[in-house]
């Protein structure tokens, strides 16, 4: 029996998984725009489940799918040039992707939310504060303006914002970058949705302030009990925050596990130089590990494995077929003709 026989295929445990149950499973999720190759997806066959109180994170360079798959979930895609072809996203036993809009309109910023980069691209510059929050809560909640108001001073108050009644009537425009991004963290968290969906949420502020709106949305998170997908490029972040992660690479899931067993046994090529390339305050042993090339456009999309152009370890197999998604170890999942490394030291020296 062959190795690739012996071991399940990942996607087909996922679907007879039957732990916890999960507050969003995403099976075989696809998505294409106009004008690439017809049989090339940009976000290819993406499966994995998130529940309740739980945080994933979603691992990868720019280009490889992670706010693509983010946008499919919310309905935010744009249609055309975006088109889902293929997949699920059970969210409480719901599909997503089979909402009208107008439901799946009532559910955003209700029972989901989403967190985005840089939020003086997604606050309204013409607005204040205040008004925006309170908009939000009126859109889902039965109350008067003067009630949405005061949950909205509320939420600034949570979201540690200085003088709270004052930032109500300033627009976007006043406030630092790190004041926006707790605006909206704000906004995102009023009506206490189950699921946020939080993408790079700290990209574009500085360190100190990343350190502050992370631990922010972790004690949040610990109040409310919601379920997080945090998107981020960042494993430092990851390795503080994250109970499971999908490590994706040009639009495909090259690796998923537990945060312990991804950082203590990584088993993709990518995945471990990701890691090899994050500096360390302490003496490092040996220089940074960098991974030459760049995520390819679905127009040059590989053959086989999409990775293989940049893997040292790569041979005609991994030119020409694409490797399955396969359970190496108990709920650790990895896309490698090579995985479970351990058998196959002599190859990749």
């Amino acid at each position: 029996m062959t190795r690739t026989q012996a071991l399940r295929s990942s996607e087909d445990r996922l679907h007879q998984a039957q732990g916890a149950p999960s507050l969003l499973r995403v099976e075989n999720l696809s998505v294409r725009f106009d004008g690439s190759p017809d049989d090339v997806n940009v976000v290819d066959h993406v499966s994995f489940s998130v529940e309740k109180g739980k945080t994933l994170c979603i691992v990868g360079e720019s280009g490889c799918g992670k706010s693509v798959t983010a946008l499919a979930l919310m309905g935010l895609l744009p249609t055309p040039p975006a088109r889902i072809v293929a997949g699920r996203a059970l969210f409480a036993g719901q599909d997503l992707l089979a909402l009208p809009e107008r439901q799946r309109a009532d559910m955003r910023g209700n029972q989901t939310a989403m967190i985005f980069q840089e939020p003086m691209t997604s606050l309204n510059p013409v607005f204040t504060v205040g008004d925006q929050i309170t908009e939000g809560i009126l859109r889902h909640r039965a109350i008067s303006k003067a009630a949405a108001t005061e949950r909205a001073l509320e939420m600034l108050r949570r979201v540690r914002i200085p003088a709270p009644e004052k930032r109500m009537r300033a627009y976007p425009h006043e406030l630092s970058g790190g004041m926006r991004q707790r605006v909206m963290i704000a906004m995102a968290l009023a009506n206490e949705p189950q699921l946020l969906i939080a993408d790079e949420p700290t990209t574009a502020l500085d360190v100190t302030i990343q350190a502050q709106i992370i631990a922010l949305i972790r004690q949040l998170q610990a109040e409310s009990g919601m379920a997080m997908i945090l998107i981020t490029h960042d494993l430092g972040v990851v390795a503080e925050v994250a109970d499971e992660v999908v490590v994706m690479y040009a639009g495909r899931v090259v690796e998923r596990g537990a945060v312990d067993d991804i950082f203590a046994d990584p088993q993709h090529p990518y995945t471990i130089g990701l890691m090899g390339s994050v500096p360390s305050l302490g003496r490092r042993q040996g220089a940074l590990t960098t991974i030459p090339g760049t995520v390819p456009p679905a127009e040059l999309m590989p053959r086989g494995c999409r990775f293989s152009p940049r893997c040292p370890f790569a041979d005609q197999r991994c030119v020409s077929d694409p490797p399955p998604l396969v359970e190496i170890a108990p709920a650790h999942d990895a896309r490698c003709w090579y995985a479970p490394l351990e058998l196959h030291r002599e190859v990749l020296r």
